[in-house]
């Protein structure tokens, strides 16, 4: 019996041969039932191999673009090998987007492309997707437009793994929403909008293991727009920063860009006024070097190229654009200079040692004095109230105080602490104040309907050697994105398909509910165990790793480790992560104490004492009353106009515009929105009552940040900034 065949092999690489070669085989299947193959197979893969590495290597021409397809939906098989061959075809052709329909896929070329000038900003205006080849300006604009059509709000979701490049993407996305805005040129929101990004990531950025320019928080970007199209004024929320990277970071690893451009882009009169050094010499820097510090930077960084800079980096360039970007959005110099002396003053915190007084006991004392003085000054704040905040804890009981000096390893974490909690409070500031420029006044008197286009740029699922508390939350709100893609891709089309008697196939897909609901359902879900050992004082990460095994030793979503190790790993729609519970429980307080609010509190600088609040609560209650109070004013100036219109009214106006507080744009802003929202929980949550130990009243603290200033228009806002989901 013998037969002719198309042989598999050559059918798959017929495309990278050029489409030249018809090869057949002869199959003969003999009478003992044994299958054999005439002609030389071995042989015609060997040379098929062979050319096809050639075409790799650019020593042969490319073969014509016989499965480009721009949509994946036109491919006529839909198999994974598929699917990647034509994402390997387009991307050699430096084609990096196509699509899925409606979804935009994205492969990071690391390198920059001519494709986002104004020449593509009018290409795509006006067209559907699909209509030219895929490009990011075609979802930004198919947004823009379908917000005026429809008269809805559009958001577009930007998600992938750390160094996929979300952040780049992000700024492309912004820049065509603002473009297509043509009437709103002369109001100056589009340059704020922009100059917010450059600001944004050099405090909230750093290079990671695996990208250079790696976003440390999530943010999302609100752009609003009036009916007639023109850009209003934006909106921007931030999610999670990673305060811990400020005092340790791994290996190949650096912190936030903000500081290294500082150092490097000062003049010669700001290194003196910020008693600014290089980089090596700083604790908070030096951790990820391979080698001993060295006394000499230049000799340093010739042996450790990686180091301190990234290669095709200019440090001093990004300096100068950081300046410019903060001008944009409206830093005044004094201001600036503020920000850039508590930059230096966190570096230098960070540099204080502790030692041993004595063997016999455990008080401490300070390795290197000669670093308080610089401290003081730049916090401006008392050289011996900062000592004793750092070296001693003070305590009621029984209605004495007592001093308590601290034990070497807990004065290490309180310095930290300190540290972790100024970086927050100035980054909660600093969007505060983005923000507050990207503000519309009219919004506060006009009533006129606001439409938005949001876009979110989320952090990246990680998943490194060593994992901790910020990887679990940060995977944990990839989880609940890619929860949302599989209820709308597949659930809601599905159930449609089935309500509207559609035939169809149905696609399986892994849901990830029960991921979910490991880390975040009530009562035994892991954030509410962690919270709860975080109540207990004699907790450890022992005790922790316990509760985990007894509440979920039968759930197949989370493993604990053959060995005795202090972790568990979770099984992720990504894949598995082992997760170390070290640092657990601190991170997911980090709280200050008294003493060192006391002592911030008491600086003679008005920018720092402004960041500071003694009372959390009292802060928190105060910045959310006085938002309200803006709003009843605002209604009964709204109020007045009314009567003024309507002749014949009693004083009774006012109060029938205040009963229609939905249609009044003032409260739809979402600063005020969640002014109102953080009140309502004030009230029901009675932050009233006081506590015994404050907690850091600067950011991702029990969801809440609060921040004060004395002036009222200065005075920062606040957000409702819990885990995400």
């Amino acid at each position: 019996q013998r037969m002719m065949l198309w042989p598999r092999v050559a059918l798959e690489l017929r495309p990278l041969s050029g489409g030249e070669d018809y090869r057949f085989l002869l199959r003969q299947k003999n009478l003992d039932g044994s299958i054999h193959y005439g002609g030389s197979l071995q042989m015609w893969l060997q040379i098929t191999e062979e050319r096809r590495r050639m075409v790799e290597r650019g020593l042969l021409p490319q073969p014509e673009s016989q499965g480009d397809y721009a949509d994946l939906c036109c491919l006529s098989e839909l198999n994974e090998r598929s699917l990647l061959d034509n994402l390997r075809l387009r991307f050699r052709q430096e084609k990096i987007y196509t699509y899925v329909g409606s979804i935009l896929i994205v492969i990071n070329p690391f390198k920059f492309l001519p494709i986002y000038n104004p020449k593509y900003v009018k290409m795509y205006d006006n067209h559907t997707l699909g209509d030219m080849e895929p490009h990011i300006y075609a979802v930004a604009d198919v947004a823009y437009h379908a917000m005026l059509n429809r008269q809805r709000n559009q958001c577009i979701v930007i998600s992938g793994e750390s160094g996929s490049g979300k952040t780049q993407s992000t700024n492309f996305l912004i820049h065509h929403l603002t473009a297509l805005s043509q009437k709103g040129f002369a109001s100056g929101v589009e340059q704020i909008i922009l100059g917010a990004g450059p600001v944004l990531e050099a405090f909230g950025n750093a290079k990671t293991a695996h990208n250079n320019n790696s976003s440390r928080f999530g943010k999302f970007i609100q752009v609003n727009y009036q009916e007639s199209g023109t850009v209003r004024g934006a909106y921007v929320e931030k999610y999670l920063l990673e305060k811990s990277r400020l005092v340790y970071q791994e290996h190949n690893e650096r912190n936030y860009h903000v500081f290294y451009y500082l150092l490097a882009g000062a003049s010669e009169e700001e290194r003196n006024v910020f008693h600014l050094k290089k980089p090596e010499e700083y604790h908070y820097l030096n951790q990820m070097t391979k080698t001993p510090r060295q006394l000499h930077w230049d000799s340093y960084c010739e042996s450790e190229p990686d180091c301190f800079t990234v290669e095709g980096e200019d440090l001093k360039h990004d300096f100068e654009r950081l300046q410019l970007a903060m001008e944009m959005v409206g830093f005044l110099p004094a201001t600036r200079k503020q920000i850039f002396s508590l930059l230096s003053a966190i570096l230098h915190l960070g540099n204080i040692r502790y030692k041993r007084k004595t063997y016999r006991d455990d008080s401490i004392d300070i390795c290197n004095p000669e670093v308080l003085p610089v401290v003081s000054e730049l916090l401006e704040v008392k050289e011996e109230m900062l000592f004793e905040a750092l070296t001693t804890r003070k305590t009621v009981t029984v209605g004495e105080k007592l001093i308590v000096p601290y034990k070497l390893a807990e004065a290490g974490t309180v310095r930290d602490s300190m540290a972790k909690s100024l970086y927050g409070a100035l980054f909660d500031w600093i969007v505060f104040r983005i923000n507050h420029a990207l503000l519309n006044i009219k919004d506060l008197e006009e009533t006129t309907k606001i439409l938005s286009i949001g876009v979110l740029d989320i952090f990246g699922f990680e998943d490194y050697e060593s994992n901790s508390f910020e990887q679990f939350c940060i995977n944990f709100a990839n989880e609940r994105l890619q929860h949302y893609f599989n209820q709308h891709i597949f659930k809601l089309e599905q159930e449609e398909y089935r309500a509207e008697d559609i035939t169809w196939r149905n696609i399986d897909y892994i849901d990830n509910t029960g991921c979910i609901n490991l880390i975040s359902k009530k009562p035994t879900a892991l954030f509410h165990l962690l919270d709860e050992e975080c109540n207990f004082p004699q907790a450890t990460n022992q005790t922790l790793l316990d509760k985990f095994k007894r509440q979920h030793e039968r759930n197949s979503y989370i493993e604990f480790p053959a060995v005795m190790e202090p972790a568990f790993i979770i099984r992720h729609y990504a894949g598995k992560v082992k997760y170390g519970v070290k640092d657990f429980r601190e991170k997911n307080t980090d709280h200050m104490r008294p003493d060192i609010v006391a002592l911030l509190k008491s600086s003679k600088n008005a920018f720092i004492c402004g960041l500071i609040g003694i009372n959390p609560s009292a802060t928190f209650r105060w910045a959310v009353l006085r938002a309200y109070f803006r709003a009843l004013v605002a209604f009964r100036e709204a109020g007045k106009r009314h009567t003024h219109k309507k002749i014949g009214h009693d004083d009774a106006a006012p109060c029938a515009v205040l009963k229609k507080v939905d249609s009044f744009s003032f409260l739809q802003h979402p600063v005020h929105q969640r002014s109102l929202e953080i009140l309502q929980r004030c009230k029901e949550e009675k932050y009233s009552m006081t506590r015994k130990s404050p907690r850091a009243p600067l950011s991702d603290i029990q969801g809440s940040n609060t921040m004060i200033d004395k002036s009222p228009w200065n005075s920062p806002g606040l957000g409702w900034n819990g885990r995400v989901g």
